[in-house]
């Protein structure tokens, strides 16, 4: 289980004012970086889901679902689960049209195969190392054959990541995990066609900047990055 549960139930009502002061620097708020994290997920899933016409995503440690409208507004059918269940209850207001389940941050409530994709969005480093391997191996055991894992992660190689992770006290005991160990141990979880980009190299939400943060993503020192796998 995530280690701040309770911290993220006492900060239900100023979570998103905190983190964006805490970013405030770059000169964005957070939606523009969830909806980065949003055009990068419609981009693997039209890239290795492009039969799927309505895919079943589950956000894994959801919080207050930010990003969920986004992925809504793009036709997916969408399930969170988060075990601070005072933020999910926020969550499913802001968002009838989903379904929202509480989980106990190590079984998630589902049937095997039961989702083509599986998103987890700068979770893993609020859950113990001691942990990592049972979290990605519930995920790959709810991803039906051709599912992908999509995980989002700050990016410890970058300075400015690595500073306000370490000043936000929401962020207190978190591990954060560098690309190459997350992509080792997907492939550890029995993931195929494991790669992981870089993103968000510039705070600017030009199209041009946009599509440099794709031609750049193989450098590792983008403020976050991605690692997605398939199951096969």
């Amino acid at each position: 289980m995530p280690k701040n549960t309770t911290d993220f139930n006492a900060q239900k009502f100023t979570y998103k004012e905190v983190i964006e002061e805490k970013i405030s620097f770059a000169g964005k708020g957070l939606d523009f970086y969830t909806k980065v994290k949003a055009d990068f997920i419609k981009l693997v899933i039209s890239k290795h889901l492009s039969d799927a016409c309505r895919p079943k995503v589950l956000d894994i440690g959801c919080g207050h679902g930010f990003i969920h409208p986004m992925l809504h507004s793009f036709g997916y059918d969408v399930t969170g689960v988060e075990p601070a269940e005072e933020v999910l209850s926020l969550a499913q207001m802001s968002n009838p049209e989903n379904r929202y389940c509480a989980y106990d941050g190590q079984v998630l409530p589902f049937a095997e195969a039961s989702f083509d994709v599986a998103l987890a969005i700068c979770v893993m480093h609020h859950v113990a190392p001691s942990q990592w391997a049972q979290f990605l191996a519930e995920a790959r055991r709810v991803l039906r054959p051709g599912g992908q894992i999509i995980i989002f992660e700050h990016n410890p190689l970058n300075p400015l990541t690595s500073y306000v992770v370490a000043h936000n006290d929401i962020d207190v005991g978190a591990v954060l995990l560098p690309h190459r160990k997350l992509a080792d141990m997907l492939r550890q979880a029995g993931f195929e066609n494991v790669y992981a980009r870089s993103i968000l190299f510039t705070p600017f939400a030009h199209h041009a900047f946009r599509r440099l943060d794709e031609r750049l993503g193989w450098l590792p020192f983008g403020a976050q990055y991605y690692a997605t796998g398939t199951v096969v």
